[in-house]
């Protein structure tokens, strides 16, 4: 195993301290096509969501439109991947056989809101093409009295121990493995989770006794196999991952200060990744500098294959948290890029609130393009097959109709069933679907996409993903009606594209004249900026033209209106940046 000696880390945090962290700026990794964006969406006392009860259908559809508001501004910012806090405290947000549902939906521990909101928020993330991983609370189940721990101990008593006022399942007997391997797999068989992301593995901190750490660690890595085995047997592609506390151990970089994963809380995440138990690992790495960097390169030196895609604290640069600057965050950001982690945000209300302009930087600068999560390699299997019949049509308003053909469909235990596909762009044939520039769309679950016709892109490319993540070959199509410089407007009259000049868009002052408002769009229709075209400057360029300053975009591709008096938007054209 290679080892990274302080010299590297030292360059790589003095790489990351040279980043703008506003404007133009560029990351000195360039934008992978494979990256984790992950999020953790609390649900315990509704502090992330839901932040209203569902007492009837109106404030049910309100919760529900509530996530969607949520989930509709991770997707713009590129996120991946939902870590959904699931079980609360042997509390749910499914109903459950076992477990009663948890108060933060309508106020009332065991009291339904009418709905079921896991399977409205796995809908809901597959609609926008992000995974989303039940995220479970293992060993803690509340306050003794607490709905959870009340209904435990009635029915499993001797795997409830109480240290203080709370409840805890012991992981020191067997029936504990048993019950939370049940309950995964039960988990699994009957939701298209993506994923199942184990929380507070480990001993609680307030566990007093003087035991064996390595029959403590075996005690804990029991449960870990348990639901493993549990989950692979019904649905191997389900991705599992935990996180651990944010340092594994001490290392010969750097001590943990007397609190860490392994030898502490008897948390042996770096065995279960050497094992294939997981998938992934999320360590809560809510920590600056020296207590981040050593630390968050040693769990990838033992990853083993998996994802490792360290937690940053972003809620520490709240002035009431730890009031962190956004450059401790931003500078983990681009190291954990150039080491190829991915990134998990704790959590997702400071990250939606634009805490310190981290929802800014992270949208614009640190992920301006979508990316596909990482697949682990105990995940890996044979390539799915490709797309079928793939057409491609261009409509009368400019748009491009795009349709293909299942792939292997089958869901036995034994193939790769394809579920989502990613669908590429390009100016060049055949479309490189290995450059993160060219994708369109990640994790798209249909099989019709429109495109606005975008004046660069006139070649495409779809590829089938099946449930482990992995991608097939692509279907390449050509049009030779397609690519001529121009695009068709709604008028069905050809309008010239904006000419593009370094951090400036030239246009025809006859469509769109100096005072207009000019928006523009992703050009998958997202909303990005509006801005006021403005009197070119005199020259051969911008003769007889208004402009249009492009200089704080993002590399991608955008389409390009203009808003009448009427409120009406008109199509102008489409435009490019490339990544520098």
């Amino acid at each position: 195993m290679k080892k990274i000696t302080h010299f590297y880390i030292t360059i790589a945090v003095f790489l990351a301290s040279l980043l703008p962290i506003s404007g133009n700026a560029t990351p000195f990794s360039p934008t992978p096509l494979r990256e984790t964006r992950a999020v953790w969406i609390t649900t315990i006392g509704g502090i992330d969501w839901p932040r209203t009860y569902a007492h009837s259908r109106a404030t049910m559809l309100g919760q529900q439109e509530e996530l969607c508001n949520i989930l509709d501004q991770l997707q713009k910012a590129n996120i991946n991947t939902i870590l959904l806090q699931t079980r609360i405290r042997a509390t749910t947000i499914f109903p459950s056989q076992t477990e009663p549902w948890d108060a933060c939906l309508t106020g009332h521990a065991g009291a339904t809101p009418g709905y079921d909101p896991l399977a409205f928020a796995i809908e809901e993330c597959h609609k926008r093409g992000m995974q989303l991983h039940a995220w479970i609370v293992t060993i803690p189940i509340g306050k003794w009295n607490g709905a959870g721990c009340q209904a435990l101990r009635k029915a499993y008593p001797k795997m409830v121990k109480k240290i203080g006022d709370e409840g805890f399942i012991n992981p020191e007997v067997s029936e504990s493995s048993n019950y939370l391997a049940a309950y995964c797999r039960d988990l699994a068989l009957r939701y298209d989770i993506d994923g199942i992301h184990l929380d507070y593995i480990r001993y609680p901190d307030q566990w007093k006794s003087t035991r064996n750490r390595h029959q403590a660690r075996e005690n804990i890595t029991r449960i870990v196999r348990a639901i493993n085995s549990e989950v692979r047997r019904v649905k191997p592609w389900v991705v599992l991952s935990c996180s651990p506390v944010g340092k594994y151990a001490d290392t010969r970089r750097a001590s943990s200060h007397g609190w860490n994963a392994r030898d502490i809380v008897c948390q042996d995440a770096a065995q279960w990744m050497r094992e294939g138990l997981m998938d992934a690992i999320f360590p809560m790495m809510y920590f600056r500098d020296n207590n981040f960097y050593p630390f968050a390169i040693d769990w990838q030196e033992r990853s083993a294959g998996s994802v490792v895609a360290p937690g940053l604290g972003i809620y520490f640069m709240h002035p009431r948290e730890g009031n962190w600057k956004l450059s401790d965050i931003t500078q983990e950001l681009q190291v954990l890029r150039a080491y190829g982690m991915g990134n998990c945000l704790f959590r997702s209300k400071f990250f939606t609130d634009n805490t310190k302009g981290i929802y800014s930087y992270y949208k614009n600068f640190y992920a301006p393009l979508p990316s596909l999560p990482q697949v682990a390699r105990s995940q890996q299997r044979q390539q799915p097959p490709a797309p079928s019949s793939l057409s491609i049509d261009q409509k009368n308003d400019g748009s491009i109709a795009l349709s293909w053909g299942n792939a292997n469909m089958s869901y036995s235990l034994n193939s790769n069933p394809v579920t989502s596909y990613n669908i590429y762009g390009s100016s060049t044939y055949p479309v490189d679907t290995r450059k993160a520039d060219n994708l369109l769309a990640a994790n798209y679950r249909g099989n019709t996409l429109n495109i606005p016709n975008h004046g660069s892109i006139i070649y495409y490319a779809v590829t089938a993903v099946d449930r482990y993540g992995n991608e097939s070959s692509a279907s390449q199509t050509h049009n030779e009606n397609i690519g001529s410089g121009r695009s068709w407007n709604s008028n069905s009259r050809r309008v010239p594209l904006p000419i593009v000049n370094g951090s400036t868009i030239y246009l025809n002052s006859n469509d769109a004249p100096a005072g207009a408002l000019i928006h523009i769009s992703s050009v998958m229709g997202n909303d990005v900026a509006s801005c006021i075209a403005r009197k070119a400057p005199q020259g051969n360029t911008a003769q007889g033209k208004t402009c249009v300053e492009i200089s704080k975009l993002p590399a991608g591709h955008y389409a390009l209106y203009i808003i009448n008096k009427k409120g009406y938007r008109h199509h102008l054209g489409y435009f490019s940046i490339p990544i520098k």
